[in-house]
């Protein structure tokens, strides 16, 4: 159980995808994040120099299935313009990519299929969370999908999007949104939400 009822992450500073980063929700979600824990890193750096890539290419495999990317370990298309989604492992292998690199203590962890308590837990602990959401919590839209060579189904829906939470009350969250700034939303809606995106999240944590 929570202590307290409610908590927010203090001087948590936003970044706004727009204009730079249309399409760049999860990788600025995951550099504010960052910020958050002293690692000063933009966003379009994140973007374009550690984000992994593939171009968006759909073909008509012989099973008659359709094959593409697989969105969950890469950016499909350019997030500075025609852009789709990526899921965890694209932000995770971006951030500790960057934090390798600049030796830092600092790792990004999966924590996809944790409880909506998991998450307020470590918001109550000093920890933001990024997680997969939609615009604005609206239910989701209709899902396209395709299967990756080694098998695996995707998906993306048109409203798919990424944020952080970062704040917790009796009833609602407090969310930082890269579209629409610090936003509070019922505890119910964001963890119906949560859950239609498949729990996923990721953290960041600190070695000893």
């Amino acid at each position: 159980m929570l202590k307290r009822k409610r908590y927010a992450l203090r001087g948590f500073k936003l970044i706004l995808q727009n204009p730079e980063l249309p399409t760049g929700c999860e990788i600025t979600a995951m550099t504010m994040a960052m910020n958050y824990c002293g690692i000063r890193v933009s966003k379009m750096e994140m973007a374009e120099k550690y984000l992994p890539r593939r171009p968006y290419h759909i073909f008509l495999g012989a099973d008659q299935r359709a094959y593409g990317p697989d969105l969950e370990n890469y950016f499909i298309g350019d997030p500075r313009g025609k852009g789709y989604v990526c899921g965890p492992k694209a932000v995770i292998k971006a951030a500790n990519d960057y934090l390798r690199e600049h030796r830092s203590s600092w790792r990004v962890l999966e924590k996809t299929g944790a409880e909506p308590q998991e998450l307020y837990r470590w918001v109550h602990q000093g920890t933001p969370v990024v997680v997969w959401v939609t615009i604005s919590m609206k239910e989701r839209k209709k899902a396209v999908g395709w299967y990756t060579e080694d098998g695996k189904y995707v998906d993306w829906s048109r409203n798919d999007h990424g944020a952080v939470l970062i704040g917790v009350e009796n009833k609602r969250v407090l969310i930082a949104d890269p579209i629409s700034g610090k936003v509070k939303y019922k505890k119910e809606t964001f963890e119906k939400i949560y859950e239609d995106r498949g729990r996923k999240c990721v953290i960041l944590s600190k070695s000893d």
